[in-house]
């Protein structure tokens, strides 16, 4: 059998977040990113979503280091529950370690990270990795082209192609270009925004608008809530505010973080006497306030601002105008609907709509992805970052741009596929999926997940027995004790009856058999009525 490259997709396929592949050849493993999935409603008590790294782990002697694509949670943000495990450099440019470093040492996690700069090759076993650059909502940003024994592998990682960036630092095609002309085996193409047609608009767009709401409220505080790693964004808006000679407040812990470690290593310059540390004496009309929560988390700065909890000395109402400079990720929209309410019911005048250019996407449109694929022109092609909608969308671009149909393949998760320059073929599949935190990593998180689901949507049953073990019946009265979920007083009695026939139908008199029974029969009384609450029975042996 002809050898292959292995491609190992431990996330970010088939979902938007968790960005994690392996790519492994003979003795060798490199791993790209290893990102987070921020929770949704259907994973309450949940931090955060991170990859399955079982193979990672069972192969940990052959991997040779980390390579990310830029310094978004979805890229970086799981590191910090793997890195000690996983004992290996971690590359990447000065603004993204410099944001994984601040996540590191909050969970106290030692990692060896070796910054790498746009143009940079790195030789990790029998790779070579180089760094390219490319536009995005953060500085920083690298595609990465992935020379193997057989043939280049090309990373696009999340990329724009915008014509006129805040800092002048264009996607670079021409060295793009000059590694399709030699030939790539293998691209990997991020697939987010491949519905939206035409071209995305340039980051300095939102300056425009910004603008014209600094110009048109002289008389109004001003709060506007942008992804705290959006740095371009922040410094338009501390340009903004020196124009104007407003002062700025930043609200949010990260916030202060990502333009502390962005001025440190020179991707944020910050206008002299521009931060100010409180609000104190400034007068609202000469204030603004940068603050985090544009995706409605109830903990951020602007939903306690919505709420009125915020305090030091911030109330917001009539004389405030709020930007929400940002679009609702998928599955946060309720969140974020939410808290633009509240805002109003302060009432705050709240901009919050794309004809206001306040906000535009760092992800490349079907126009520019079909640039990238034109320029790249690689043998084989395989969509990444993004739903399985966004994938097949991206495979029929792929075609239309002269990839052959029979090149192109959609992965999955836990999926392992072979490459060389003569095939792309599906190997086998690997222990993959989702890992929760909460707080510490729970390896076996989908059984508690669904508990917690359906304590929220139907609550809890506690159930008090006692139990005689010489009679082998029940002593006394059985105790009910329902939170959140509506018993009946007929609804009870149907409890207790079956509760009553399960215990007298047990013939094991085995405490652990017949806490299972009362388990069982007290969901079947709730099972007919297609309600599931969490039924924590206490057998009480006498």
């Amino acid at each position: 059998m002809a050898k292959t490259v292995r491609v190992v997709f431990l996330g970010g396929v088939g979902e938007i977040g968790k960005n994690m592949t392996a790519i492994e050849y003979d003795d060798d493993i490199i791993i790209v990113d290893c990102g987070v999935e921020f929770p949704r409603d259907d994973s309450p008590g949940i931090d955060a979503i991170i990859p399955d790294v079982t193979y990672i782990r069972e192969n940990l002697h052959k991997l040779r280091g980390v390579v990310l694509t830029h310094g978004h949670e979805d890229h970086i943000g799981a590191l910090p529950y793997y890195a000690e495990e996983f004992d290996t450099p971690i590359y990447g440019t000065a603004l993204t370690l410099g944001l994984l470093s601040r996540k590191m040492q909050e969970k106290n996690v030692p990692a060896r990270m070796k910054e790498v700069k746009e143009g940079d090759r790195v030789t990790l076993g029998c790779f070579t990795v180089e760094f390219i650059k490319v536009a995005h909502s953060m500085a920083g940003a690298c595609a990465l082209s992935i020379t193997t024994p057989l043939g280049v592998i090309f990373v696009t990682g999340d990329y724009k192609i915008d014509r006129s960036p805040i800092d002048n630092k264009k996607t670079n095609l021409k060295r793009i270009k000059e590694i399709g002309d030699k030939g790539v085996m293998l691209m990997l193409g991020e697939s987010t925004n491949v519905e939206r047609k035409g071209h995305s608009t340039s980051e300095k767009i939102v300056g425009q608008g910004l603008d014209h709401i600094f110009s048109e409220n002289p008389d109004k505080r001003i709060v506007i809530s942008c992804f705290s790693s959006s740095n371009y964004r922040v410094q338009q808006i501390l340009w903004l505010a020196e124009k104007y000679k407003r002062k700025v407040y930043l609200a949010g812990r990260s916030m202060k973080s990502i333009v502390d470690v962005a001025s440190k290593v020179g991707e944020l310059k910050i206008p002299k006497g521009v931060i100010v540390d409180g609000v104190g004496n400034t007068k609202p009309e000469k204030l603004v306030i940068i603050a985090t929560g544009t995706q409605g988390e109830p903990d951020s700065a602007l939903s306690k601002l919505s709420k009125d909890d915020f305090g030091k000395g911030i109330s917001l109402g009539e004389k405030d105008v709020v930007v929400l400079s940002s679009t609702p990720i998928p599955g946060n929209e309720k969140s974020v609907y939410q808290v633009i309410n509240n805002l109003f019911r302060q009432g705050a005048k709240v901009v919050y709509d794309s004809m206001n250019d306040v906000h535009v996407s760092g992800h490349a449109y079907e126009d520019e992805l079909r640039t990238m694929l034109e320029t790249v022109r690689p043998r084989f092609f395989m969509p990444v970052h993004g739903e399985y909608r966004h994938q097949y969308k991206h495979v029929e671009l792929a075609v239309e741009s002269g990839v052959p149909v029979k090149n192109t393949a959609i992965p999955n998760v836990g999926e392992v596929w072979g490459v060389n320059h003569n095939s792309l073929r599906q190997h086998s599949n690997v222990t993959a999926g989702n890992v929760y935190v909460d707080g510490d990593i729970i390896e076996d998180g989908n059984g508690i997940v669904r508990d917690r689901r359906s304590l929220a949507e139907y609550g809890i049953l506690i159930v008090l027995v006692g139990y005689n073990n010489k009679t082998h019946s029940i002593d006394g009265d059985i105790e009910i004790i329902p939170r959140g979920v509506n018993v009946t007083d007929e609804k009870r009695l149907d409890i207790i009856r079956a509760i009553n026939k399960a215990v007298s139908e047990d013939e094991s008199h085995n405490l652990f058999e017949i806490t299972g029974a009362v388990k069982k029969a007290v969901r079947k009384q709730f099972y007919r009525d297609r309600q599931f609450p969490i039924v924590v029975p206490v057998v009480i042996e006498d």
